[in-house]
């Protein structure tokens, strides 16, 4: 059991690293379903925050030897792979990305509050930039069109003239993005402090853990995919009344809907039959002839996942006599610091 952070051995470090590669790893593949079971709010920050904070620390834990944020990123992949095997690979890269963004900075640059804030502002931008790709690639320039249509709308009811309306919308996207990795960016560091100062933090009650062993889980695959395709839809049909409704007669407008209607229709075919299964198959095949390679750091990995679990549904539950900021930064600091410290699951009896 790992009690203190300061001036750990060699023996102590790696074992903290391995405690926090699980931690990683069930973050990426199960603390969002488990945040949406228990109604927290802000999941996508939540779950980008704790992966900056865990590469931040196995960074600063490994120290000159930073190859081991690239090897505990492929472990977390291949758990990833495991044990939700139908995650797009979206997700996929942007854990590479985070992993590979965060070995270059620190081998130049210490763990300090402007690597992790450069660390987290990038890793959410580039977040936002794809998510607006994949929206670029289902709905084509009629989304763009159809919003500066709309935009140039609303801004004639004011008397203002408006143009190209949607370039606003992406700028301001990205400024929420942006915000928000210098949001993670004061909570990690302020964490990584609590975290090795090692103050303020209760001792977790095993029995407690015994307790939690019943934690909701997440949603099923399919429930999820259905909601997707609805929303794809409600989308498509609010573009195609946008784009009829502003064209400058009836023909037009016909024409603007099928063109969207038929683009869109061929996009989503294309990226849920197609191309997203198909990369994911890639990427699986490649992270399976890693996994024997890794087989044992897999496989512990995988023995921690359901304490991580329970961890997590306590740390949230011990933090609600806190609010704002100070409630994460609690329960970004228990739920590491319980992470490292807590032993095997108890038996039921």
């Amino acid at each position: 059991m790992i009690t203190g952070y300061n001036d750990l051995s060699t023996e102590q470090k790696q074992a903290a690293i391995q405690r926090l590669t699980a931690l990683w790893a069930f973050t990426e593949s199960g603390l969002g379903g488990i945040m949406h079971a228990l109604q927290i709010p802000f999941t996508g920050l939540v779950v980008g925050g704790m992966a900056v904070i865990i590469i931040c620390l196995i960074a600063d834990l490994s120290k000159h030897q930073l190859k081991q944020v690239l090897k505990s990123a492929l472990v977390v992949l291949i758990v990833k792979a495991m044990v939700s095997p139908h995650t797009p690979f979206p997700a996929y890269i942007a854990v590479s990305f985070q992993a590979l963004l965060g070995y270059l900075l620190f081998s130049f640059l210490p763990v300090n509050f402007f690597s992790i804030l450069l660390l987290s502002s990038i890793a959410m931008l580039e977040s936002a930039l794809q998510k607006l790709l994949v929206l670029t690639l289902l709905f084509g320039k009629s989304f763009w069109k159809a919003m500066d249509e709309m935009l140039a709308f609303i801004a004639k009811q004011f008397g203002i003239a408006a143009t190209n309306g949607s370039q606003w919308i992406v700028i301001s996207y990205l400024l929420i993005y942006i915000t928000g990795g210098v949001f993670i960016a004061w909570i990690a560091w302020k964490t990584i402090r609590g975290f090795f100062a090692n103050k303020g933090i209760p001792v977790l009650d095993t029995a407690l853990i015994d307790q939690h062993a019943d934690l909701p889980v997440a949603q099923k695959k399919k429930r999820s995919v259905y909601r997707k395709l609805w929303v794809l839809i409600l989308v498509l049909i609010g573009l195609s009344v946008i784009l009829y409704v502003f064209a400058a007669d009836s023909k037009q407008g016909w024409l603007a809907v099928v063109r969207t209607v038929s683009w869109t229709l061929a996009a989503i075919l294309g990226w849920y039959m197609i191309v997203s299964p198909l990369f994911t198959k890639l990427i699986q095949k490649l992270l399976q002839q890693k996994q024997s390679r890794y087989s044992d750091e897999v496989l512990k990995t995988l023995s921690f996942l359901p304490l991580m679990r329970r961890i997590a549904g306590i740390a949230w539950q011990q933090s609600r006599n806190l609010s704002g900021p100070a409630r994460w930064q609690f329960f970004f600091t228990a739920l590491i610091h319980w992470s490292l410290t807590a032993t095997d699951i108890p038996e039921k009896r």
